[in-house]
C-alpha cells in the first residue's frame, strides 16, 4: 500500500475529491499496491501499480466508483448461472459476479492483453483463479478479427480502447456463434462495455437474448441510444438509467452528454 498516498489523503480532509478529475487525482501522490475495492454488500483485491489502473484510482481518492452499477450487478448475479463480461478491464465486473456467488460461469472478454493480464492477477488475488473464463479479444456482430487502437501508454491498464482500422490486430467474436444452444447453465446476465460498439455486441447476441432473456447491463451513448433502444424493446425489455431504478428510461426527453449505464429487464 502507498503510505505516502494515505498520509496525503488523511492530512488534506478538506479537498473534495469527487469533484476532481482523473488527471488531478493523478498529481497527488501515486497510490501502489494491493487495495481492497469496496462496494456496499462486498469487497474484493485489486493490484494498482502506481495509478495503473484508473478504476482504483478513482474508488481510493473519492471513496467511490461505479458503486450504483457494481451494486446493481452484485444482486442481479447473485443466482447461479453463467455471466458475460463484455468489456472486463481489470475484473470489477466479474470478480463482483464471483462474490456475489463463487458457484457462478463467469465468462469475460478483454481485447487488451495488459488488462487481460491484470484481471488474471486480480482473480488471483482473490482466489477465483479457476472460476472465469477469461478470452483475450473483442465481441461485436461478426467473426473474425479486427484491429484494436488504445489511446494511453502502453503499460497503463487502458481504458477507452476500440475497434478501428488502426492497432493491434484481435479476434473478434459473436456471442451468438460461441454460446447459441451450447450453454449448460442458464445466462443470467450480461454486461457491455466496449466504447461503441456496444450496439453490435446486442446484434451478435440476438439469438441467444431470445434464448435466455439475461438481465443486461450496457454502455450507451447519444450516437447509439436509439439502435440499443430499439433493440431491446424490439426483444420486450424494460429499461432504466441505473441512477434510476424507479422509472423507465425517458430516451426521447434525456440527451446523453457523455456516456450513461442503462439496465435492462424482462
Amino acid at each position: 500500500m502507498s503510505k505516502e498516498a494515505i498520509e496525503f489523503k488523511s492530512l488534506h480532509k478538506d479537498i473534495k475529491y469527487e469533484n476532481l478529475s482523473l488527471t488531478q487525482l493523478n498529481k497527488f501522490p501515486p497510490h501502489n499496491g494491493v487495495y481492497n475495492f469496496k462496494i456496499s454488500k462486498t469487497s474484493f483485491f485489486m493490484l494498482n501499480i502506481i495509478n495503473d489502473d484508473s478504476s482504483v484510482v478513482k474508488h481510493f481518492w473519492r471513496g467511490s466508483h461505479d458503486l450504483k452499477e457494481l451494486d446493481l450487478w452484485f444482486e442481479i448475479t447473485k443466482d447461479e448461472g453463467v455471466v458475460i463480461d463484455v468489456g472486463a478491464h481489470t475484473g470489477l465486473y466479474t470478480i463482483t459476479s464471483l462474490k456475489a456467488n463463487p458457484k457462478n460461469s463467469v465468462i469475460c472478454f478483454e481485447p487488451y492483453f495488459m488488462n487481460l493480464s491484470r484481471l488474471i492477477t486480480n482473480l488471483r488475488l482473490n482466489g477465483f483463479s479457476n472460476n472465469a473464463s477469461t478470452i483475450l479479444g473483442a465481441v461485436s456482430n461478426f467473426d473474425g478479427k479486427s484491429n484494436f487502437k488504445i489511446t494511453t501508454e502502453k503499460s497503463y491498464m487502458s481504458k477507452g480502447g476500440m475497434l478501428s482500422k488502426k492497432g493491434q490486430e484481435t479476434n473478434v467474436y459473436k456471442l451468438n456463434t460461441l454460446f447459441l444452444n451450447k450453454l449448460e447453465k442458464k445466462l443470467n446476465a450480461i454486461k457491455i462495455d466496449t466504447e461503441g460498439e456496444d450496439f453490435k455486441v446486442l446484434l451478435g447476441a440476438e439469438d441467444l437474448i431470445k434464448e435466455h432473456k439475461p438481465k443486461i447491463i450496457i454502455e450507451v451513448r447519444e450516437e447509439n441510444k436509439i439502435d440499443i433502444i430499439n433493440f431491446l424493446k424490439s426483444n420486450s425489455y424494460k429499461i432504466y438509467n441505473i441512477n434510476d431504478l424507479n422509472n423507465e428510461f425517458d430516451f426521447e426527453n434525456n440527451k446523453i452528454e457523455n456516456v450513461i449505464n442503462l439496465y435492462a429487464i424482462l
